[in-house]
């Protein structure tokens, strides 16, 4: 592992860059406090009251689900980065998720922190935009494939849907089976590929038109042909670890919403708890808060008590994901910086010692 170009300068954020992180994360907690408790219908204090009765086996279970959660998305990582350990994969989870988590639009800076990192491990620059180049589109497809999952566990409920809204519904999952399709024959295949890019051109040129500007340059062929090639060798021999990594990292999730849906004494089923999870994780690609905090939990809220769900418990199990999904996030971040901070000084010194 040699790195074939100087490392990148250590991200550090701009003034703007945190007076807009502390103003989306003053509007995160404005939505959360007043959005969360207006669609489940319940206060803060009646949350409370349903949390305070989780036990001791609950927070224990919740935690390591959580915890085998990150660890079965390095599977993602390790499989487009070959030579890439699991522990480096998992900080690099931590300490992205940390960035994401505290600034809007933070995927900028999750990649500038990822480069940072992979080229401090001796991984050079071509391999590193491989890696993010193919867990970004892993992680588009999950995106995708997510609300696939469900609608389908929302047409097998027993949940009373608004009158019309089956249509929605069926014409909705229509239309995002055949998007996931369209991403995938993309990745196989070149020909698909540019035929995407092209199209990305037409559309770039009308809008153009459309606003009276010059049209551009083509460029979305060319750059939708160079993706697939550069992917598929990654993909082929490691398309089913990434697979793997992503389906059980979610699955995960879901396993520890369901606990505390349960746990709390939630009258759902598994296939409305899964629509209630996947619109949950839908919405924290909202990019107006950082992870979507409080659009994301008002949505799920809302569609548990929809569902059947008390009212307070509702708010307490989506509390209980943003906690897991969020803000546990953030000192295990920390604690990956400072873990990489610590492995940086032992090499140094072992360095020194070598010379």
């Amino acid at each position: 592992m040699t790195s074939d170009q100087p490392p990148p300068k250590a991200w550090r954020p701009t003034g703007f860059q945190i007076a807009a992180s502390l103003a989306s994360l003053a509007l995160a907690v404005i939505l959360l406090g007043l959005l969360l408790p207006k669609a489940a219908g319940a206060g803060w204090g009646e949350a409370w009251e349903v949390l305070s009765g989780l036990s001791v086996i609950d927070v224990l279970v919740m935690t390591g689900l959580w915890a085998l959660g990150l660890w079965l998305y390095t599977y993602v990582y390790t499989a487009s980065l070959p030579g890439l350990g699991h522990a480096q994969a998992l900080n690099l989870n931590l300490t992205g998720s940390l960035v994401s988590n505290l600034l809007p639009f933070g995927g900028a800076a999750g990649v500038a922190n990822t480069y940072g990192l992979t080229f401090s491990w001796g991984f050079g620059g071509v391999a590193t935009s491989l890696m993010v180049l193919v867990s970004g589109l892993a992680n588009l497809l999950i995106r995708i494939v997510l609300p696939v999952v469900g609608l389908l566990a929302l047409m097998t409920s027993d949940a009373a849907l608004p009158e019309g809204a089956n249509g929605v519904v069926e014409s909705t999952l229509l239309v995002l089976i055949l998007l996931a399709l369209l991403v995938l024959l993309m990745l196989v295949s070149a020909r698909v590929a540019g035929a995407i890019g092209t199209a990305a051109d037409v559309v770039i040129r009308w809008l153009a038109v459309a606003i009276r500007r010059p049209a551009p340059t083509p460029r979305f062929r060319a750059a939708a042909i160079h993706m697939q090639r550069d992917a598929v060798g990654i993909l082929r021999s490691g398309w089913y670890k990434i697979a793997f990594g992503m389906i059980a990292y979610y699955a995960s999730e879901l396993a520890l919403f369901a606990w505390a849906l349960n746990s709390l004494g939630a009258p759902i089923g598994i296939a409305e708890t899964t629509a209630a999870f996947a619109l949950s994780r839908v919405l924290t690609s909202v990019v107006v808060t950082p992870s979507g905090v409080g659009i994301s939990e008002a949505g799920t809220a809302g569609l548990l008590v929809l569902f059947g769900t008390p009212p307070a418990v509702a708010a307490a199990a989506v509390l209980i994901l943003h906690f897991y999904t969020y803000l546990i996030e953030i000192p295990a971040g920390l604690a990956g910086w400072g873990w990489v901070l610590a492995m940086r000084k032992r090499w140094s010194r072992s360095q020194v010692g070598v010379q």
